[in-house]
C-alpha cells in the first residue's frame, strides 16, 4: 500500500461491521500472508457487479475465496454466477469450504489450473472479469481476456500500482524490476486499447477499471 495505512483503516471503518465469515477469512489471510483484496476493494467489486447488473462473472486468482464471496454475494442479487480460476490446489480446496459456509456453493464454479492455459478454452462471454493473480502474468492474460468480455462489460484488475513502485522514479529492490516493468507495460497496453475506456484508482494497491465500449 503506497498511501498511509491509516487511510486504508479509515476507509474500512466506513464499510461498517463485516460479517463473521469475512472477518475470519481476513484474519486467516493475514496470519498466513495469503494475498487477498482489502475489504474496501471487496466492497468496490460488489458495488460494480450490482451497478453493471453482471450475470456472468470471471475471476482469475481465487486464493481462499475472499474476493470470490464479495463477487458471488452481488451475483445473488443480479441472478448471476461466478467462474473462478486458481493454480493452487490447496487454496482452491479451502475456498470451496468457505463457499459452502457462505451458502454460495451453487453460485460458483471453481476451476483448478493455469489461467493462461484455461482462458483460451473458454467460449463464454463475461459481463465482468476480475484479475488478482500473479502480477508477472498480467500481461499474458490480456490477449486471452479481450475476446471474452462482452460489449459494455467490465475488466477490473487489482494491484496495478504495486506498492506505488509502478510510478516512474520509485525506489525498489532489483528483484522486482521485471514485475514492475511488466505492470507498467500492462497498464500502457490496457489504457491505450481503443476498445476500452480505462481509469486507474489509487486505493488498495491500485485498481484499474475498464469498460468495453465496442
Amino acid at each position: 500500500m503506497f498511501y498511509p495505512f491509516e487511510m486504508e483503516r479509515y476507509l474500512e471503518t466506513l464499510l461498517g461491521e463485516r460479517d463473521p465469515l469475512l472477518q475470519e477469512m481476513e484474519e486467516q489471510a493475514l496470519k498466513e500472508t495469503i494475498p487477498v483484496v482489502t475489504p474496501t476493494v471487496g466492497n468496490f467489486l460488489n458495488l460494480l457487479v450490482h451497478m453493471n447488473r453482471a450475470q456472468s462473472i470471471l475471476e482469475i486468482g481465487t486464493a481462499i475465496g475472499y474476493s470470490t464471496i464479495w463477487l458471488a454475494r452481488a451475483a445473488e442479487r443480479t441472478g448471476g454466477y461466478v467462474t473462478t480460476i486458481d493454480l493452487n490446489k490447496d487454496r482452491l480446496r479451502r475456498s470451496l469450504v468457505y463457499f459452502e459456509r457462505a451458502g454460495l456453493r451453487e453460485r460458483i464454479t471453481a476451476i483448478e489450473g493455469d489461467a493462461r492455459k484455461i482462458l483460451p478454452t473458454l467460449d463464454s462471454k463475461f459481463d465482468f472479469v476480475f484479475i488478482d493473480a500473479a502480477k508477472g502474468e498480467y500481461l499474458d492474460y490480456l490477449s486471452h481476456i479481450y475476446p471474452l468480455i462482452s460489449s459494455g462489460g467490465l475488466l477490473v484488475v487489482d494491484n496495478v500500482l504495486f506498492r506505488g513502485w509502478v510510478v516512474p522514479g520509485s525506489d525498489f529492490a532489483p528483484k522486482y524490476e521485471r514485475m514492475v516493468g511488466g505492470l507498467r507495460q500492462f497498464l500502457q497496453e490496457l489504457c491505450q486499447n481503443p476498445e476500452f475506456s480505462t481509469t486507474v484508482l489509487p486505493f488498495g494497491d491500485g485498481v484499474s477499471v475498464s469498460r468495453r465500449i465496442s
